[in-house]
């Protein structure tokens, strides 16, 4: 199947400008806003349900708040990859937009000129900034009342901060966890084969207790909770099977999918 964030090499690629040294880069229609208007929609129409009272102008200004550090988590995320990726010396090739949302491009992500050190910074980079963000989101949580749109916009953003961090730790080979635990045996001289095998284990583990929580959480009646472990669960132990036939995962940097040839 055809890697859809990979450049077509039947339409140009056009440069927009640089972050962090790193070349933005778009093609076609392909970097439309579609994250963007579909989230918008979806809280402006919770606002809809939640304000009947409210001109149309105010629910979307709350939904586009929303928006705002929904995504801009995300944002804030992979730009912190790419400001690490720079400070460490081994910078991203490039960083795609596409349907409004950032991909980060590596032409070689295990490239042998790559300590296993910059691997870890770069890595842990983004989670870094969402635990940062996080702490922003509950302390404007603390200072905002309940019920009322500022308590929205900071429910919103400790929300996706907390999404974020609990996924990207994982020790999953395309999350930002996989590489940390990777290069982190690496580091001290462990075997690429016994690594892998710490890392199965790991997943396997990890799994069978989120699968154990989310249980947890449909005791209490916490449909959402119990689904989000449910789904971070599966991603581990589907990881952590198939960590036996692939002893050496690529690490979360090849999320970045090709760029175009040079």
């Amino acid at each position: 199947m055809l890697n859809p964030f990979v450049f077509r090499t039947d339409q140009a690629v056009v440069t927009l400008g640089r972050i962090f040294g790193a070349p933005v880069k778009i093609q076609g229609w392909s970097w439309l806003p579609v994250n963007q208007l579909v989230t918008l929609a979806l809280f402006t129409w919770q606002s809809l349900q939640r304000r009947a009272g409210w001109p149309l102008g105010k629910h979307l200004l709350l939904g586009a708040a929303r928006m705002s550090v929904f995504l801009g988590s995300e944002w804030c995320h992979n730009l912190a990859h790419v400001a690490a990726a720079r400070a460490v010396g081994q910078p991203v090739d490039g960083l795609r937009i596409y349907a409004g949302m950032p991909i980060l491009l590596y032409d070689q992500p295990e490239h042998p000129s790559i300590t296993p050190r910059q691997h870890i910074l770069r890595s842990a980079a983004g989670p870094l900034c969402n635990v940062c963000l996080l702490a922003l989101s509950r302390l404007f949580q603390r200072a905002t009342r309940p019920g009322s749109p500022a308590r929205e916009v900071a429910d919103t953003a400790a929300g996706m901060n907390a999404f974020i961090v609990s996924g990207a730790l994982l020790p999953v080979a395309e999350f930002d966890g996989g590489p940390v635990a990777k290069w982190s045996l690496a580091a001290r001289g462990v075997p690429a084969a016994r690594a892998a095998r710490i890392l199965r284990r790991a997943n396997q583990a990890l799994g069978l207790g989120l699968a154990g929580a989310a249980l947890a959480a449909l005791r209490r009646r916490r449909g959402w909770m119990a689904l989000l472990y449910l789904l971070l669960g599966a991603i581990c132990l589907v990881n952590g099977l198939r960590s036996g036939s692939n002893p050496a995962p690529q690490p979360a940097e090849t999320r970045g999918y090709l760029v175009e040839r040079r």
